[in-house]
């Protein structure tokens, strides 16, 4: 921990090197595919073990908890990362982090607890009668690990919030392995791990923030009203952007007669088509308190490599994709082969939602997240309607021809506020030229050497 310490404590000065930022990136990129790698294993034995309808009644369990950080958090995280990039004091950002979890953490459980019987017999039937009330006591918990990892992107402690990640990663799939399959406790099971997990990572993050604040104090404290305003006005595009992800599993359930079945199947398809969302995340994180920090002579400057990086990148991964489901889903888990065709339906959203990502965040990172409230609005208005229409007559497709359709005017309109911003071209921001083909397959020859050092090294041994 303290090596870390030590590198993430300075803040970085404004003409930090591009190289930086690519390192930054590649390493949480590392880690989220290492996640990845876990996080299939623990998903493929959690399907195998609970079957397309256990699956579907899990999912709608953990995502409450997201849902309500959606509507209840109010772009606060968003806010927090913002001035943690710009170097504010984390005394007052941890300080604004602890009011803002209580106060927002008790209000969302009293007036969810009490809504409960309506949404358990609408928008989330596929849950179990009482998993929603234990895992609605996780808000806290989701709130400090939302706030906690925001300071350490934003201060650039990547590596420690990597490790905290990695680690938990794996505790979760521990306690999967002995609850749902050792001792059979079924989907009571797999949410109980979940919760564990939860309430571990939180703590490990109360840690980590704490120990970074010794070591890279800050300057200027950020005020709540900063922090509120900032929020408030990032909140409207980020409530709509969660929703226009998770909107379509809430129609399935209110709509679809064999609703749990159609939701374990749907939740593969889209945990398939979301590995691509690894670049842009891995990307977003680091952008967004980077731009912060930068001027916008600087900022404007990354934002058309790293937007034609994304869209080379996501659309390499997709058709890796495409062969790997297909074979994952046949060999493995032959019970999910309807999740198929939602799945190439829904990919080429999958890609324009990475543009979006990262256009956002560089929106965000501006300070302009109230630029993107209306037109995320609207899109949001769009999908749910398209949902609503298409669901009862396609079924789980007419889930994905909605994502589809919403995805790309997202990302369209995303462009568009980054090309004003900019004062570049939009086509520049997200058609790669040859450059970025050398950039890729450079870095690609590049790590294939390492790999092959490495693996003579440890055969020498």
């Amino acid at each position: 921990m303290s090596a870390e310490q030590s590198t993430a404590a300075p803040i970085p000065p404004r003409t930090a090197a591009t190289g930086t930022f690519a390192k930054r990136v590649a390493g949480v990129l590392a880690t989220r595919v290492t996640l990845f790698a876990i996080a299939f294993a623990t998903s493929i034995l959690l399907s195998r073990i609970l079957g397309p309808a256990g699956k579907g009644e899990y999912v709608a369990v953990v995502t409450l908890p997201g849902m309500l950080a959606a509507l209840g958090m109010l772009g606060l995280p968003s806010a927090v990362n913002y001035y943690a990039g710009k170097g504010a004091s984390l005394r007052s950002l941890i300080k604004a982090a602890a009011i803002f979890t209580v106060v927002l953490s008790a209000i969302m459980i009293v007036v969810v607890w009490v809504s409960l019987p309506v949404l358990e017999a609408s928008i989330l039937r596929a849950a179990p009668d009482n998993l929603l009330r234990v895992v609605l006591l996780t808000i806290p918990a989701g709130m400090i690990v939302s706030f906690g990892g925001a300071i350490l992107y934003g201060r650039h402690a990547v590596k420690v919030y990597n490790l905290i990640q990695l680690w938990l990663a794996a505790v979760l799939l521990g306690l999967v392995v002995v609850l749902v399959m050792l001792m059979k406790f079924g989907i009571n099971g797999a949410v109980a791990g979940s919760v564990t997990y939860n309430l571990l990572t939180a703590t490990a993050v109360m840690v980590a923030v704490r120990r970074l604040s010794k070591t890279s104090p800050g300057d200027e404290p950020a005020s709540l009203r900063q922090i509120s305003s900032y929020g408030i006005r990032a909140a409207p595009s980020l409530f709509a952007s969660y929703f226009n992800y998770r909107a379509d599993t809430y129609v399935i359930q209110a709509e679809m007669s064999n609703y749990r079945y159609a939701l374990g199947q749907y939740s593969m398809a889209v945990t398939m088509d979301e590995l691509i969302f690894y670049i842009p995340d891995s990307i977003s994180t680091i952008l967004l308190p980077r731009v912060a920090g930068a001027t916008p002579e600087e900022a404007n400057q990354w934002i058309g490599r790293v937007g034609r990086l994304t869209t080379l990148l996501s659309v390499g991964m997709a058709l890796c994709l495409i062969p790997t489901a297909f074979v994952g889903i046949h060999v493995i888990l032959p019970r999910f082969g309807d999740s198929l065709p939602p799945f190439l339906v829904l990919l080429p959203g999958a890609i324009s939602m990475s543009l979006a990502k990262v256009m956002g965040s560089f929106v965000a990172g501006r300070g302009r997240p109230g630029l993107m409230a209306a037109g995320t609005i609207g899109v949001l208005v769009i999908n749910i309607a398209l949902n609503i229409v298409l669901i009862p007559r396609l079924g789980i497709v007419g889930a994905s021809l909605s994502s589809l359709v919403s995805y790309t005017c997202q990302a369209g309109l995303y462009v568009h506020l980054a090309s004003r911003l900019s004062g570049q071209p939009r086509r520049s921001l997200f058609v790669p030229g040859l450059d970025e083909v050398r950039i890729v397959f450079g870095t690609a020859t590049r790590l294939r050497r390492r790999v092959l050092k490495m693996t003579r090294l440890a055969r020498f041994r």
